[in-house]
């Protein structure tokens, strides 16, 4: 570029001559060169010094390089030495736990089933955590110590003791309503727990004691409530469940008498409304009958003094107004009486026993109903689930059972009424019978 600068002014010269001096031109392209010659240089040592630096670098970093390589050589011997002793220390721990692997393995099965047991054991809820307490030394990689065969065999022990032994605490307890207090609990061993009068139950997911949703009978609930007594003495009896609460939680799923009615459907509504009505129709009239067998009898006592309140009191009453008639003649009015009195001691008999006809006939198409929904049901959903299909069929069976519960009292209602009628149609055809021998006879 300056040079190109020079050629231009050497060019332009002669022009400029008569304006500029060629002095001045020629200490300009001096110090042009002088200016050029001293960048040169500067730019050279800038150079020299970034190469002297790059090198300096360099060779630090092949020093560094030279150093790591040593390092890592030396780790590597180390390594290889680390894994020998390592190899060399575990061929030493399976020389020596050789004989105690045996131990290890029964130790650990035995945690495991004693900490499945302690989980949903009723002796948990008096003593809690102790599930949790063995589930370390339940892992597969779990070393064990002398200490941990002595925790396995105090909890082993003290749930072999408790289990024979009544014992009274205070543990909280979830009631019915879901609220939690802490309530005095009676435990026999690990079967059944008490509060009151009512049985708890222990669910393993809870991990704490709960009211069963359904109680047991009253006699049951009394002999709970009396161990709840702090006497001092034995209690006489005491409620054990031998499957350890499964019988009991069982009881929730069991349906009470409502439900088995409401189980019966329409078909169960209206056996139960015909059996209240035959029931109440059978009370009332063996009631009358009765008493129209009580007062045949006193009125058979003192047949001279008739009476109007019963059969055989209307019926000797006939036999007086016309004992002046012919035998024949009074024979006819007598039958009249005793076939008046016959119907009122037979009204009704005929309605009870259709209605303990009707009743299990009725309850056998309730049950006829039920099954053939429980087929439909098996067609739709198979045969997977017992549970339902039983159900299905105890649901079919309720209206049989209704109905022969009704047709049963009905039955020997009836069989009652029938005895009391007969009863008095027996002494009426006696009584117009002697009547008419007592008769006088006239001859013709």
């Amino acid at each position: 570029m300056t040079r190109v600068a020079l050629a231009l002014a050497l060019a332009a010269a002669p022009l400029a001559a008569a304006a500029e001096p060629l002095d001045d031109l020629l200490r300009q392209l001096q110090s042009e060169q002088q200016r050029e010659t001293q960048e040169t240089q500067e730019r050279l040592q800038r150079f020299r010094a970034v190469a002297a630096e790059r090198d300096a670098m360099r060779e630090d970093a092949q020093r560094q390089i030279r150093a790591e390589e040593q390092r890592g050589e030396q780790l590597e011997r180390a390594f290889r030495a680390g894994e020998k002793e390592i190899a060399a220390a575990r061929k030493k721990l399976a020389e020596l736990s050789a004989h105690y692997q045996e131990v290890f393995a029964t130790a650990r099965l035995w945690s495991v089933d004693l900490k499945e047991h302690l989980h949903g054991s009723l002796v948990s809820a008096q003593f809690p955590g102790r599930a949790a307490e063995i589930e370390p030394l339940t892992a597969d990689d779990h070393l064990f110590a002398i200490a941990d065969i002595d925790r396995l065999l105090f909890h082993a022990l003290q749930e072999a003791g408790e289990q024979g032994r009544v014992a009274r605490f205070t543990a909280p307890l979830t009631d019915t309503d879901g609220a939690v207090a802490d309530t005095e609990v009676v435990r026999i061993g690990p079967f059944t727990a008490t509060a009151g009068d009512r049985f708890l139950e222990f669910p393993p997911e809870l991990q704490r004691l709960q009211i069963l949703p359904t109680q047991p009978r009253d006699s049951l609930r009394s002999i709970a409530e009396e161990l709840q007594e702090p006497d001092g003495e034995p209690a006489p009896a005491a409620v054990i469940d031998p499957s350890r609460g499964t019988i009991l939680s069982l009881l929730k799923d069991v349906p009470d008498l409502l439900e088995r009615i409401h189980q019966g459907g329409p078909i169960g509504y209206l056996i139960i409304a015909m059996g209240l009505f035959g029931l109440l129709f059978a009370l009332v009239r063996n009631g009358q009958l009765f008493q129209q067998l009580r007062l045949t009898l006193s009125q058979h006592a003192d047949l001279e003094h008739p009476r109007d309140d019963n059969p055989l009191g209307r019926v000797a009453l006939v036999y007086q107004q016309n004992r002046d008639l012919e035998p024949d003649a009074l024979e006819e009015r007598l039958n009249e009486a005793v076939s008046e009195e016959l119907p009122r001691l037979n009204w009704g008999l005929n309605l009870l026993r259709v209605l303990a006809a009707i009743a299990p006939l009725l309850g056998l198409l309730g049950t006829v109903v039920g099954m053939i929904q429980t087929f439909q049901d098996i067609t739709l959903f198979g045969t997977g689930e017992p549970r339902m299909m039983a159900g299905g069929i105890s649901q079919a069976l309720v209206t049989t059972a209704l109905g022969l519960s009704v047709a049963i009292p009905i039955l020997l209602l009836l069989t009652m009424a029938r005895s009391f009628s007969s009863r008095c149609q027996m002494i009426l055809e006696e009584q117009s019978l002697g009547q008419l021998t007592r008769a006088p006879r006239t001859d013709s």
